[in-house]
């Protein structure tokens, strides 16, 4: 046993840059794709991941100082200090309930494969942390590691059923064809997304407000070209955090706020072409699939599950994430009761809104106000969590930064599923009951919607014949 986890663990240890392409060279063998081809398509996956990570990493290097001004002008000093995502995940697969997850995760994607209540073939294996996440900090709390992997599992059956029902929407406004986002971050924001989408709909005057990304472009002209818009954005973001520095003088105010803005354009171009080139080496494991499909399963539509990154090239996307920075430091300064300091997640925000600005058929203002309350509700969860996502990085030996006695993630600590599961876990029959209600119910609906979808397609394939 300890070898299998040994075997986990080293491929967990690779990362999503070598453990994806790997996964995506093993997928396209097995469906017969040439050697060649299928190692090309996973090193494209990989270079795109590559490519997506490093333009977060330079969005990271120009938003950090700038927030470290925003919070010393706002004389910011609050007790849960952000440790970001990647702390997070290595928290989470720290723990014997993370590598448990990888193999659980697989059978569970198999059987729902199987009963036809998925349609999702998760070669997302890598973000499995986030199920493992939530199992952890029910471990931290209970010491029990079969409800710890039952309420992951929980979580996961939910994640799964959100791509499949989000994918036809992100295939139309963020451009991905054959693709869903069984990502737990992402994902855990789309009923929120619904349910306000719906309010909105109903408050007169408000529900006429639309701004998407051809808005942008019909109401502002080149000004709302992706390329200016970052351009506008950055010079915003940059004046907020230096226009008010004591002890700066001006040319070096104007350099930073022109650094920001120059580099935001920038992020505005690259990034939906790394995106382009991850897709680039998604197309022949899906093309196999589709093949596969046609010949032993009916025609049975599939998707390949993938990392909410696929998804943040979104001009909206984008710039609805930028934006949210300072809101947020904002927010955490003017919030009663708020003790949590985000920091260094503040940039992950970009996996938040790919799913939203999906629901809300990409507009804006809509996916911009959604944003703005799952943020208030972030500091919140985020503070009320913090204890035992403490406890759960000592036991996973993870280095608490010197000085901080308790510490957070912005980007998915703060995610409301992890809250809830962590809530019921304080009654383990609540935890039990609530899981098998919930998944039998979300597990039900997908399926008949997928049938229901299958009977479409076959009559309308029946009509073209």
């Amino acid at each position: 046993m300890k070898a299998v986890i040994d075997v986990i663990q080293y491929i967990v240890d690779l990362g999503p840059t070598v453990m994806i392409p790997i996964i995506f060279l093993i997928f396209g063998l097995v469906l017969r794709v040439p050697f060649a081809k299928a190692l090309r398509g996973g090193l494209m996956v990989g270079i795109g991941f590559i490519g997506l990570n490093a333009t977060v990493s330079i969005l990271t290097s120009v938003m950090n100082p700038a927030v470290k001004e925003i919070i010393k002008v706002l004389h910011m000093n609050l007790s849960v200090i952000d440790v970001g995502w990647p702390s997070a995940s290595a928290i989470a697969y720290g723990s014997l309930v993370g590598v448990t997850m990888i193999p659980l995760g697989i059978a569970i994607n198999v059987i729902m494969l199987v009963t036809k209540t998925t349609q999702t073939i998760d070669v997302d294996i890598w973000d499995f942390w986030h199920f493992a996440f939530t199992g952890g900090l029910i471990y931290a709390l209970t010491s029990d590691m079969f409800l710890s992997l039952f309420a992951a599992s929980v979580i996961m059956i939910v994640i799964m059923v959100t791509a499949d029902r989000t994918a036809p929407l992100s295939e139309k406004y963020l451009g991905l064809p054959g693709i869903s986002i069984p990502h737990g971050y992402a994902g855990s924001f789309v009923p929120f997304a619904v349910v306000i989408n719906w309010i909105i709909d109903k408050i007169p005057g408000v529900n006429k407000i639309h701004l998407d990304a051809k808005d942008f472009n019909k109401k502002f002209g080149s000004w709302g070209e992706p390329t200016l818009l970052g351009f506008i954005i950055g010079i915003l973001v940059g004046f907020l955090a230096y226009c008010a520095v004591p002890g700066m003088d001006w040319p070096t105010k104007i350099g930073k706020i022109l650094l920001m803005a120059v580099t935001l354009s920038a992020i505005m171009i690259i990034t939906p072409k790394m995106a382009a080139l991850l897709l680039q080496g998604v197309v022949p494991v899906s093309n196999a699939i589709q093949k596969l499909t046609q010949k032993h399963f009916g025609g049975r539509k599939f998707y390949i599950g993938m990392d909410t990154a696929v998804g943040i090239g979104n001009p909206v996307v984008l710039a609805c994430a930028t934006l949210m920075i300072p809101l947020s430091l904002i927010f955490a300064f003017i919030l009663p009761g708020n003790k949590f300091l985000p920091t260094i997640g503040l940039t992950g925000f970009v996996f938040m809104f790919p799913l939203i600005v999906s629901v809300v058929h990409g507009d804006f203002f809509r996916s911009f106000i959604i944003g703005a309350i799952n943020v208030i509700l972030g500091l919140y969860i985020g503070t009320n969590l913090s204890p035992f996502f403490t406890k759960a990085a000592r036991a996973a030996h993870f280095a608490i930064p010197k000085g901080s006695t308790l510490i957070g993630s912005i980007d998915y600590e703060s995610n409301p599923y992890p809250w809830l599961m962590f809530q019921l876990a304080h009654n383990k029959m609540v935890l039990y009951i609530f899981g098998v209600v919930v998944c039998a119910i979300m597990l039900y609906w997908n399926h008949r919607c997928i049938i229901r979808d299958e009977k479409k397609s076959e009559a309308a394939q029946a009509a073209k014949n």
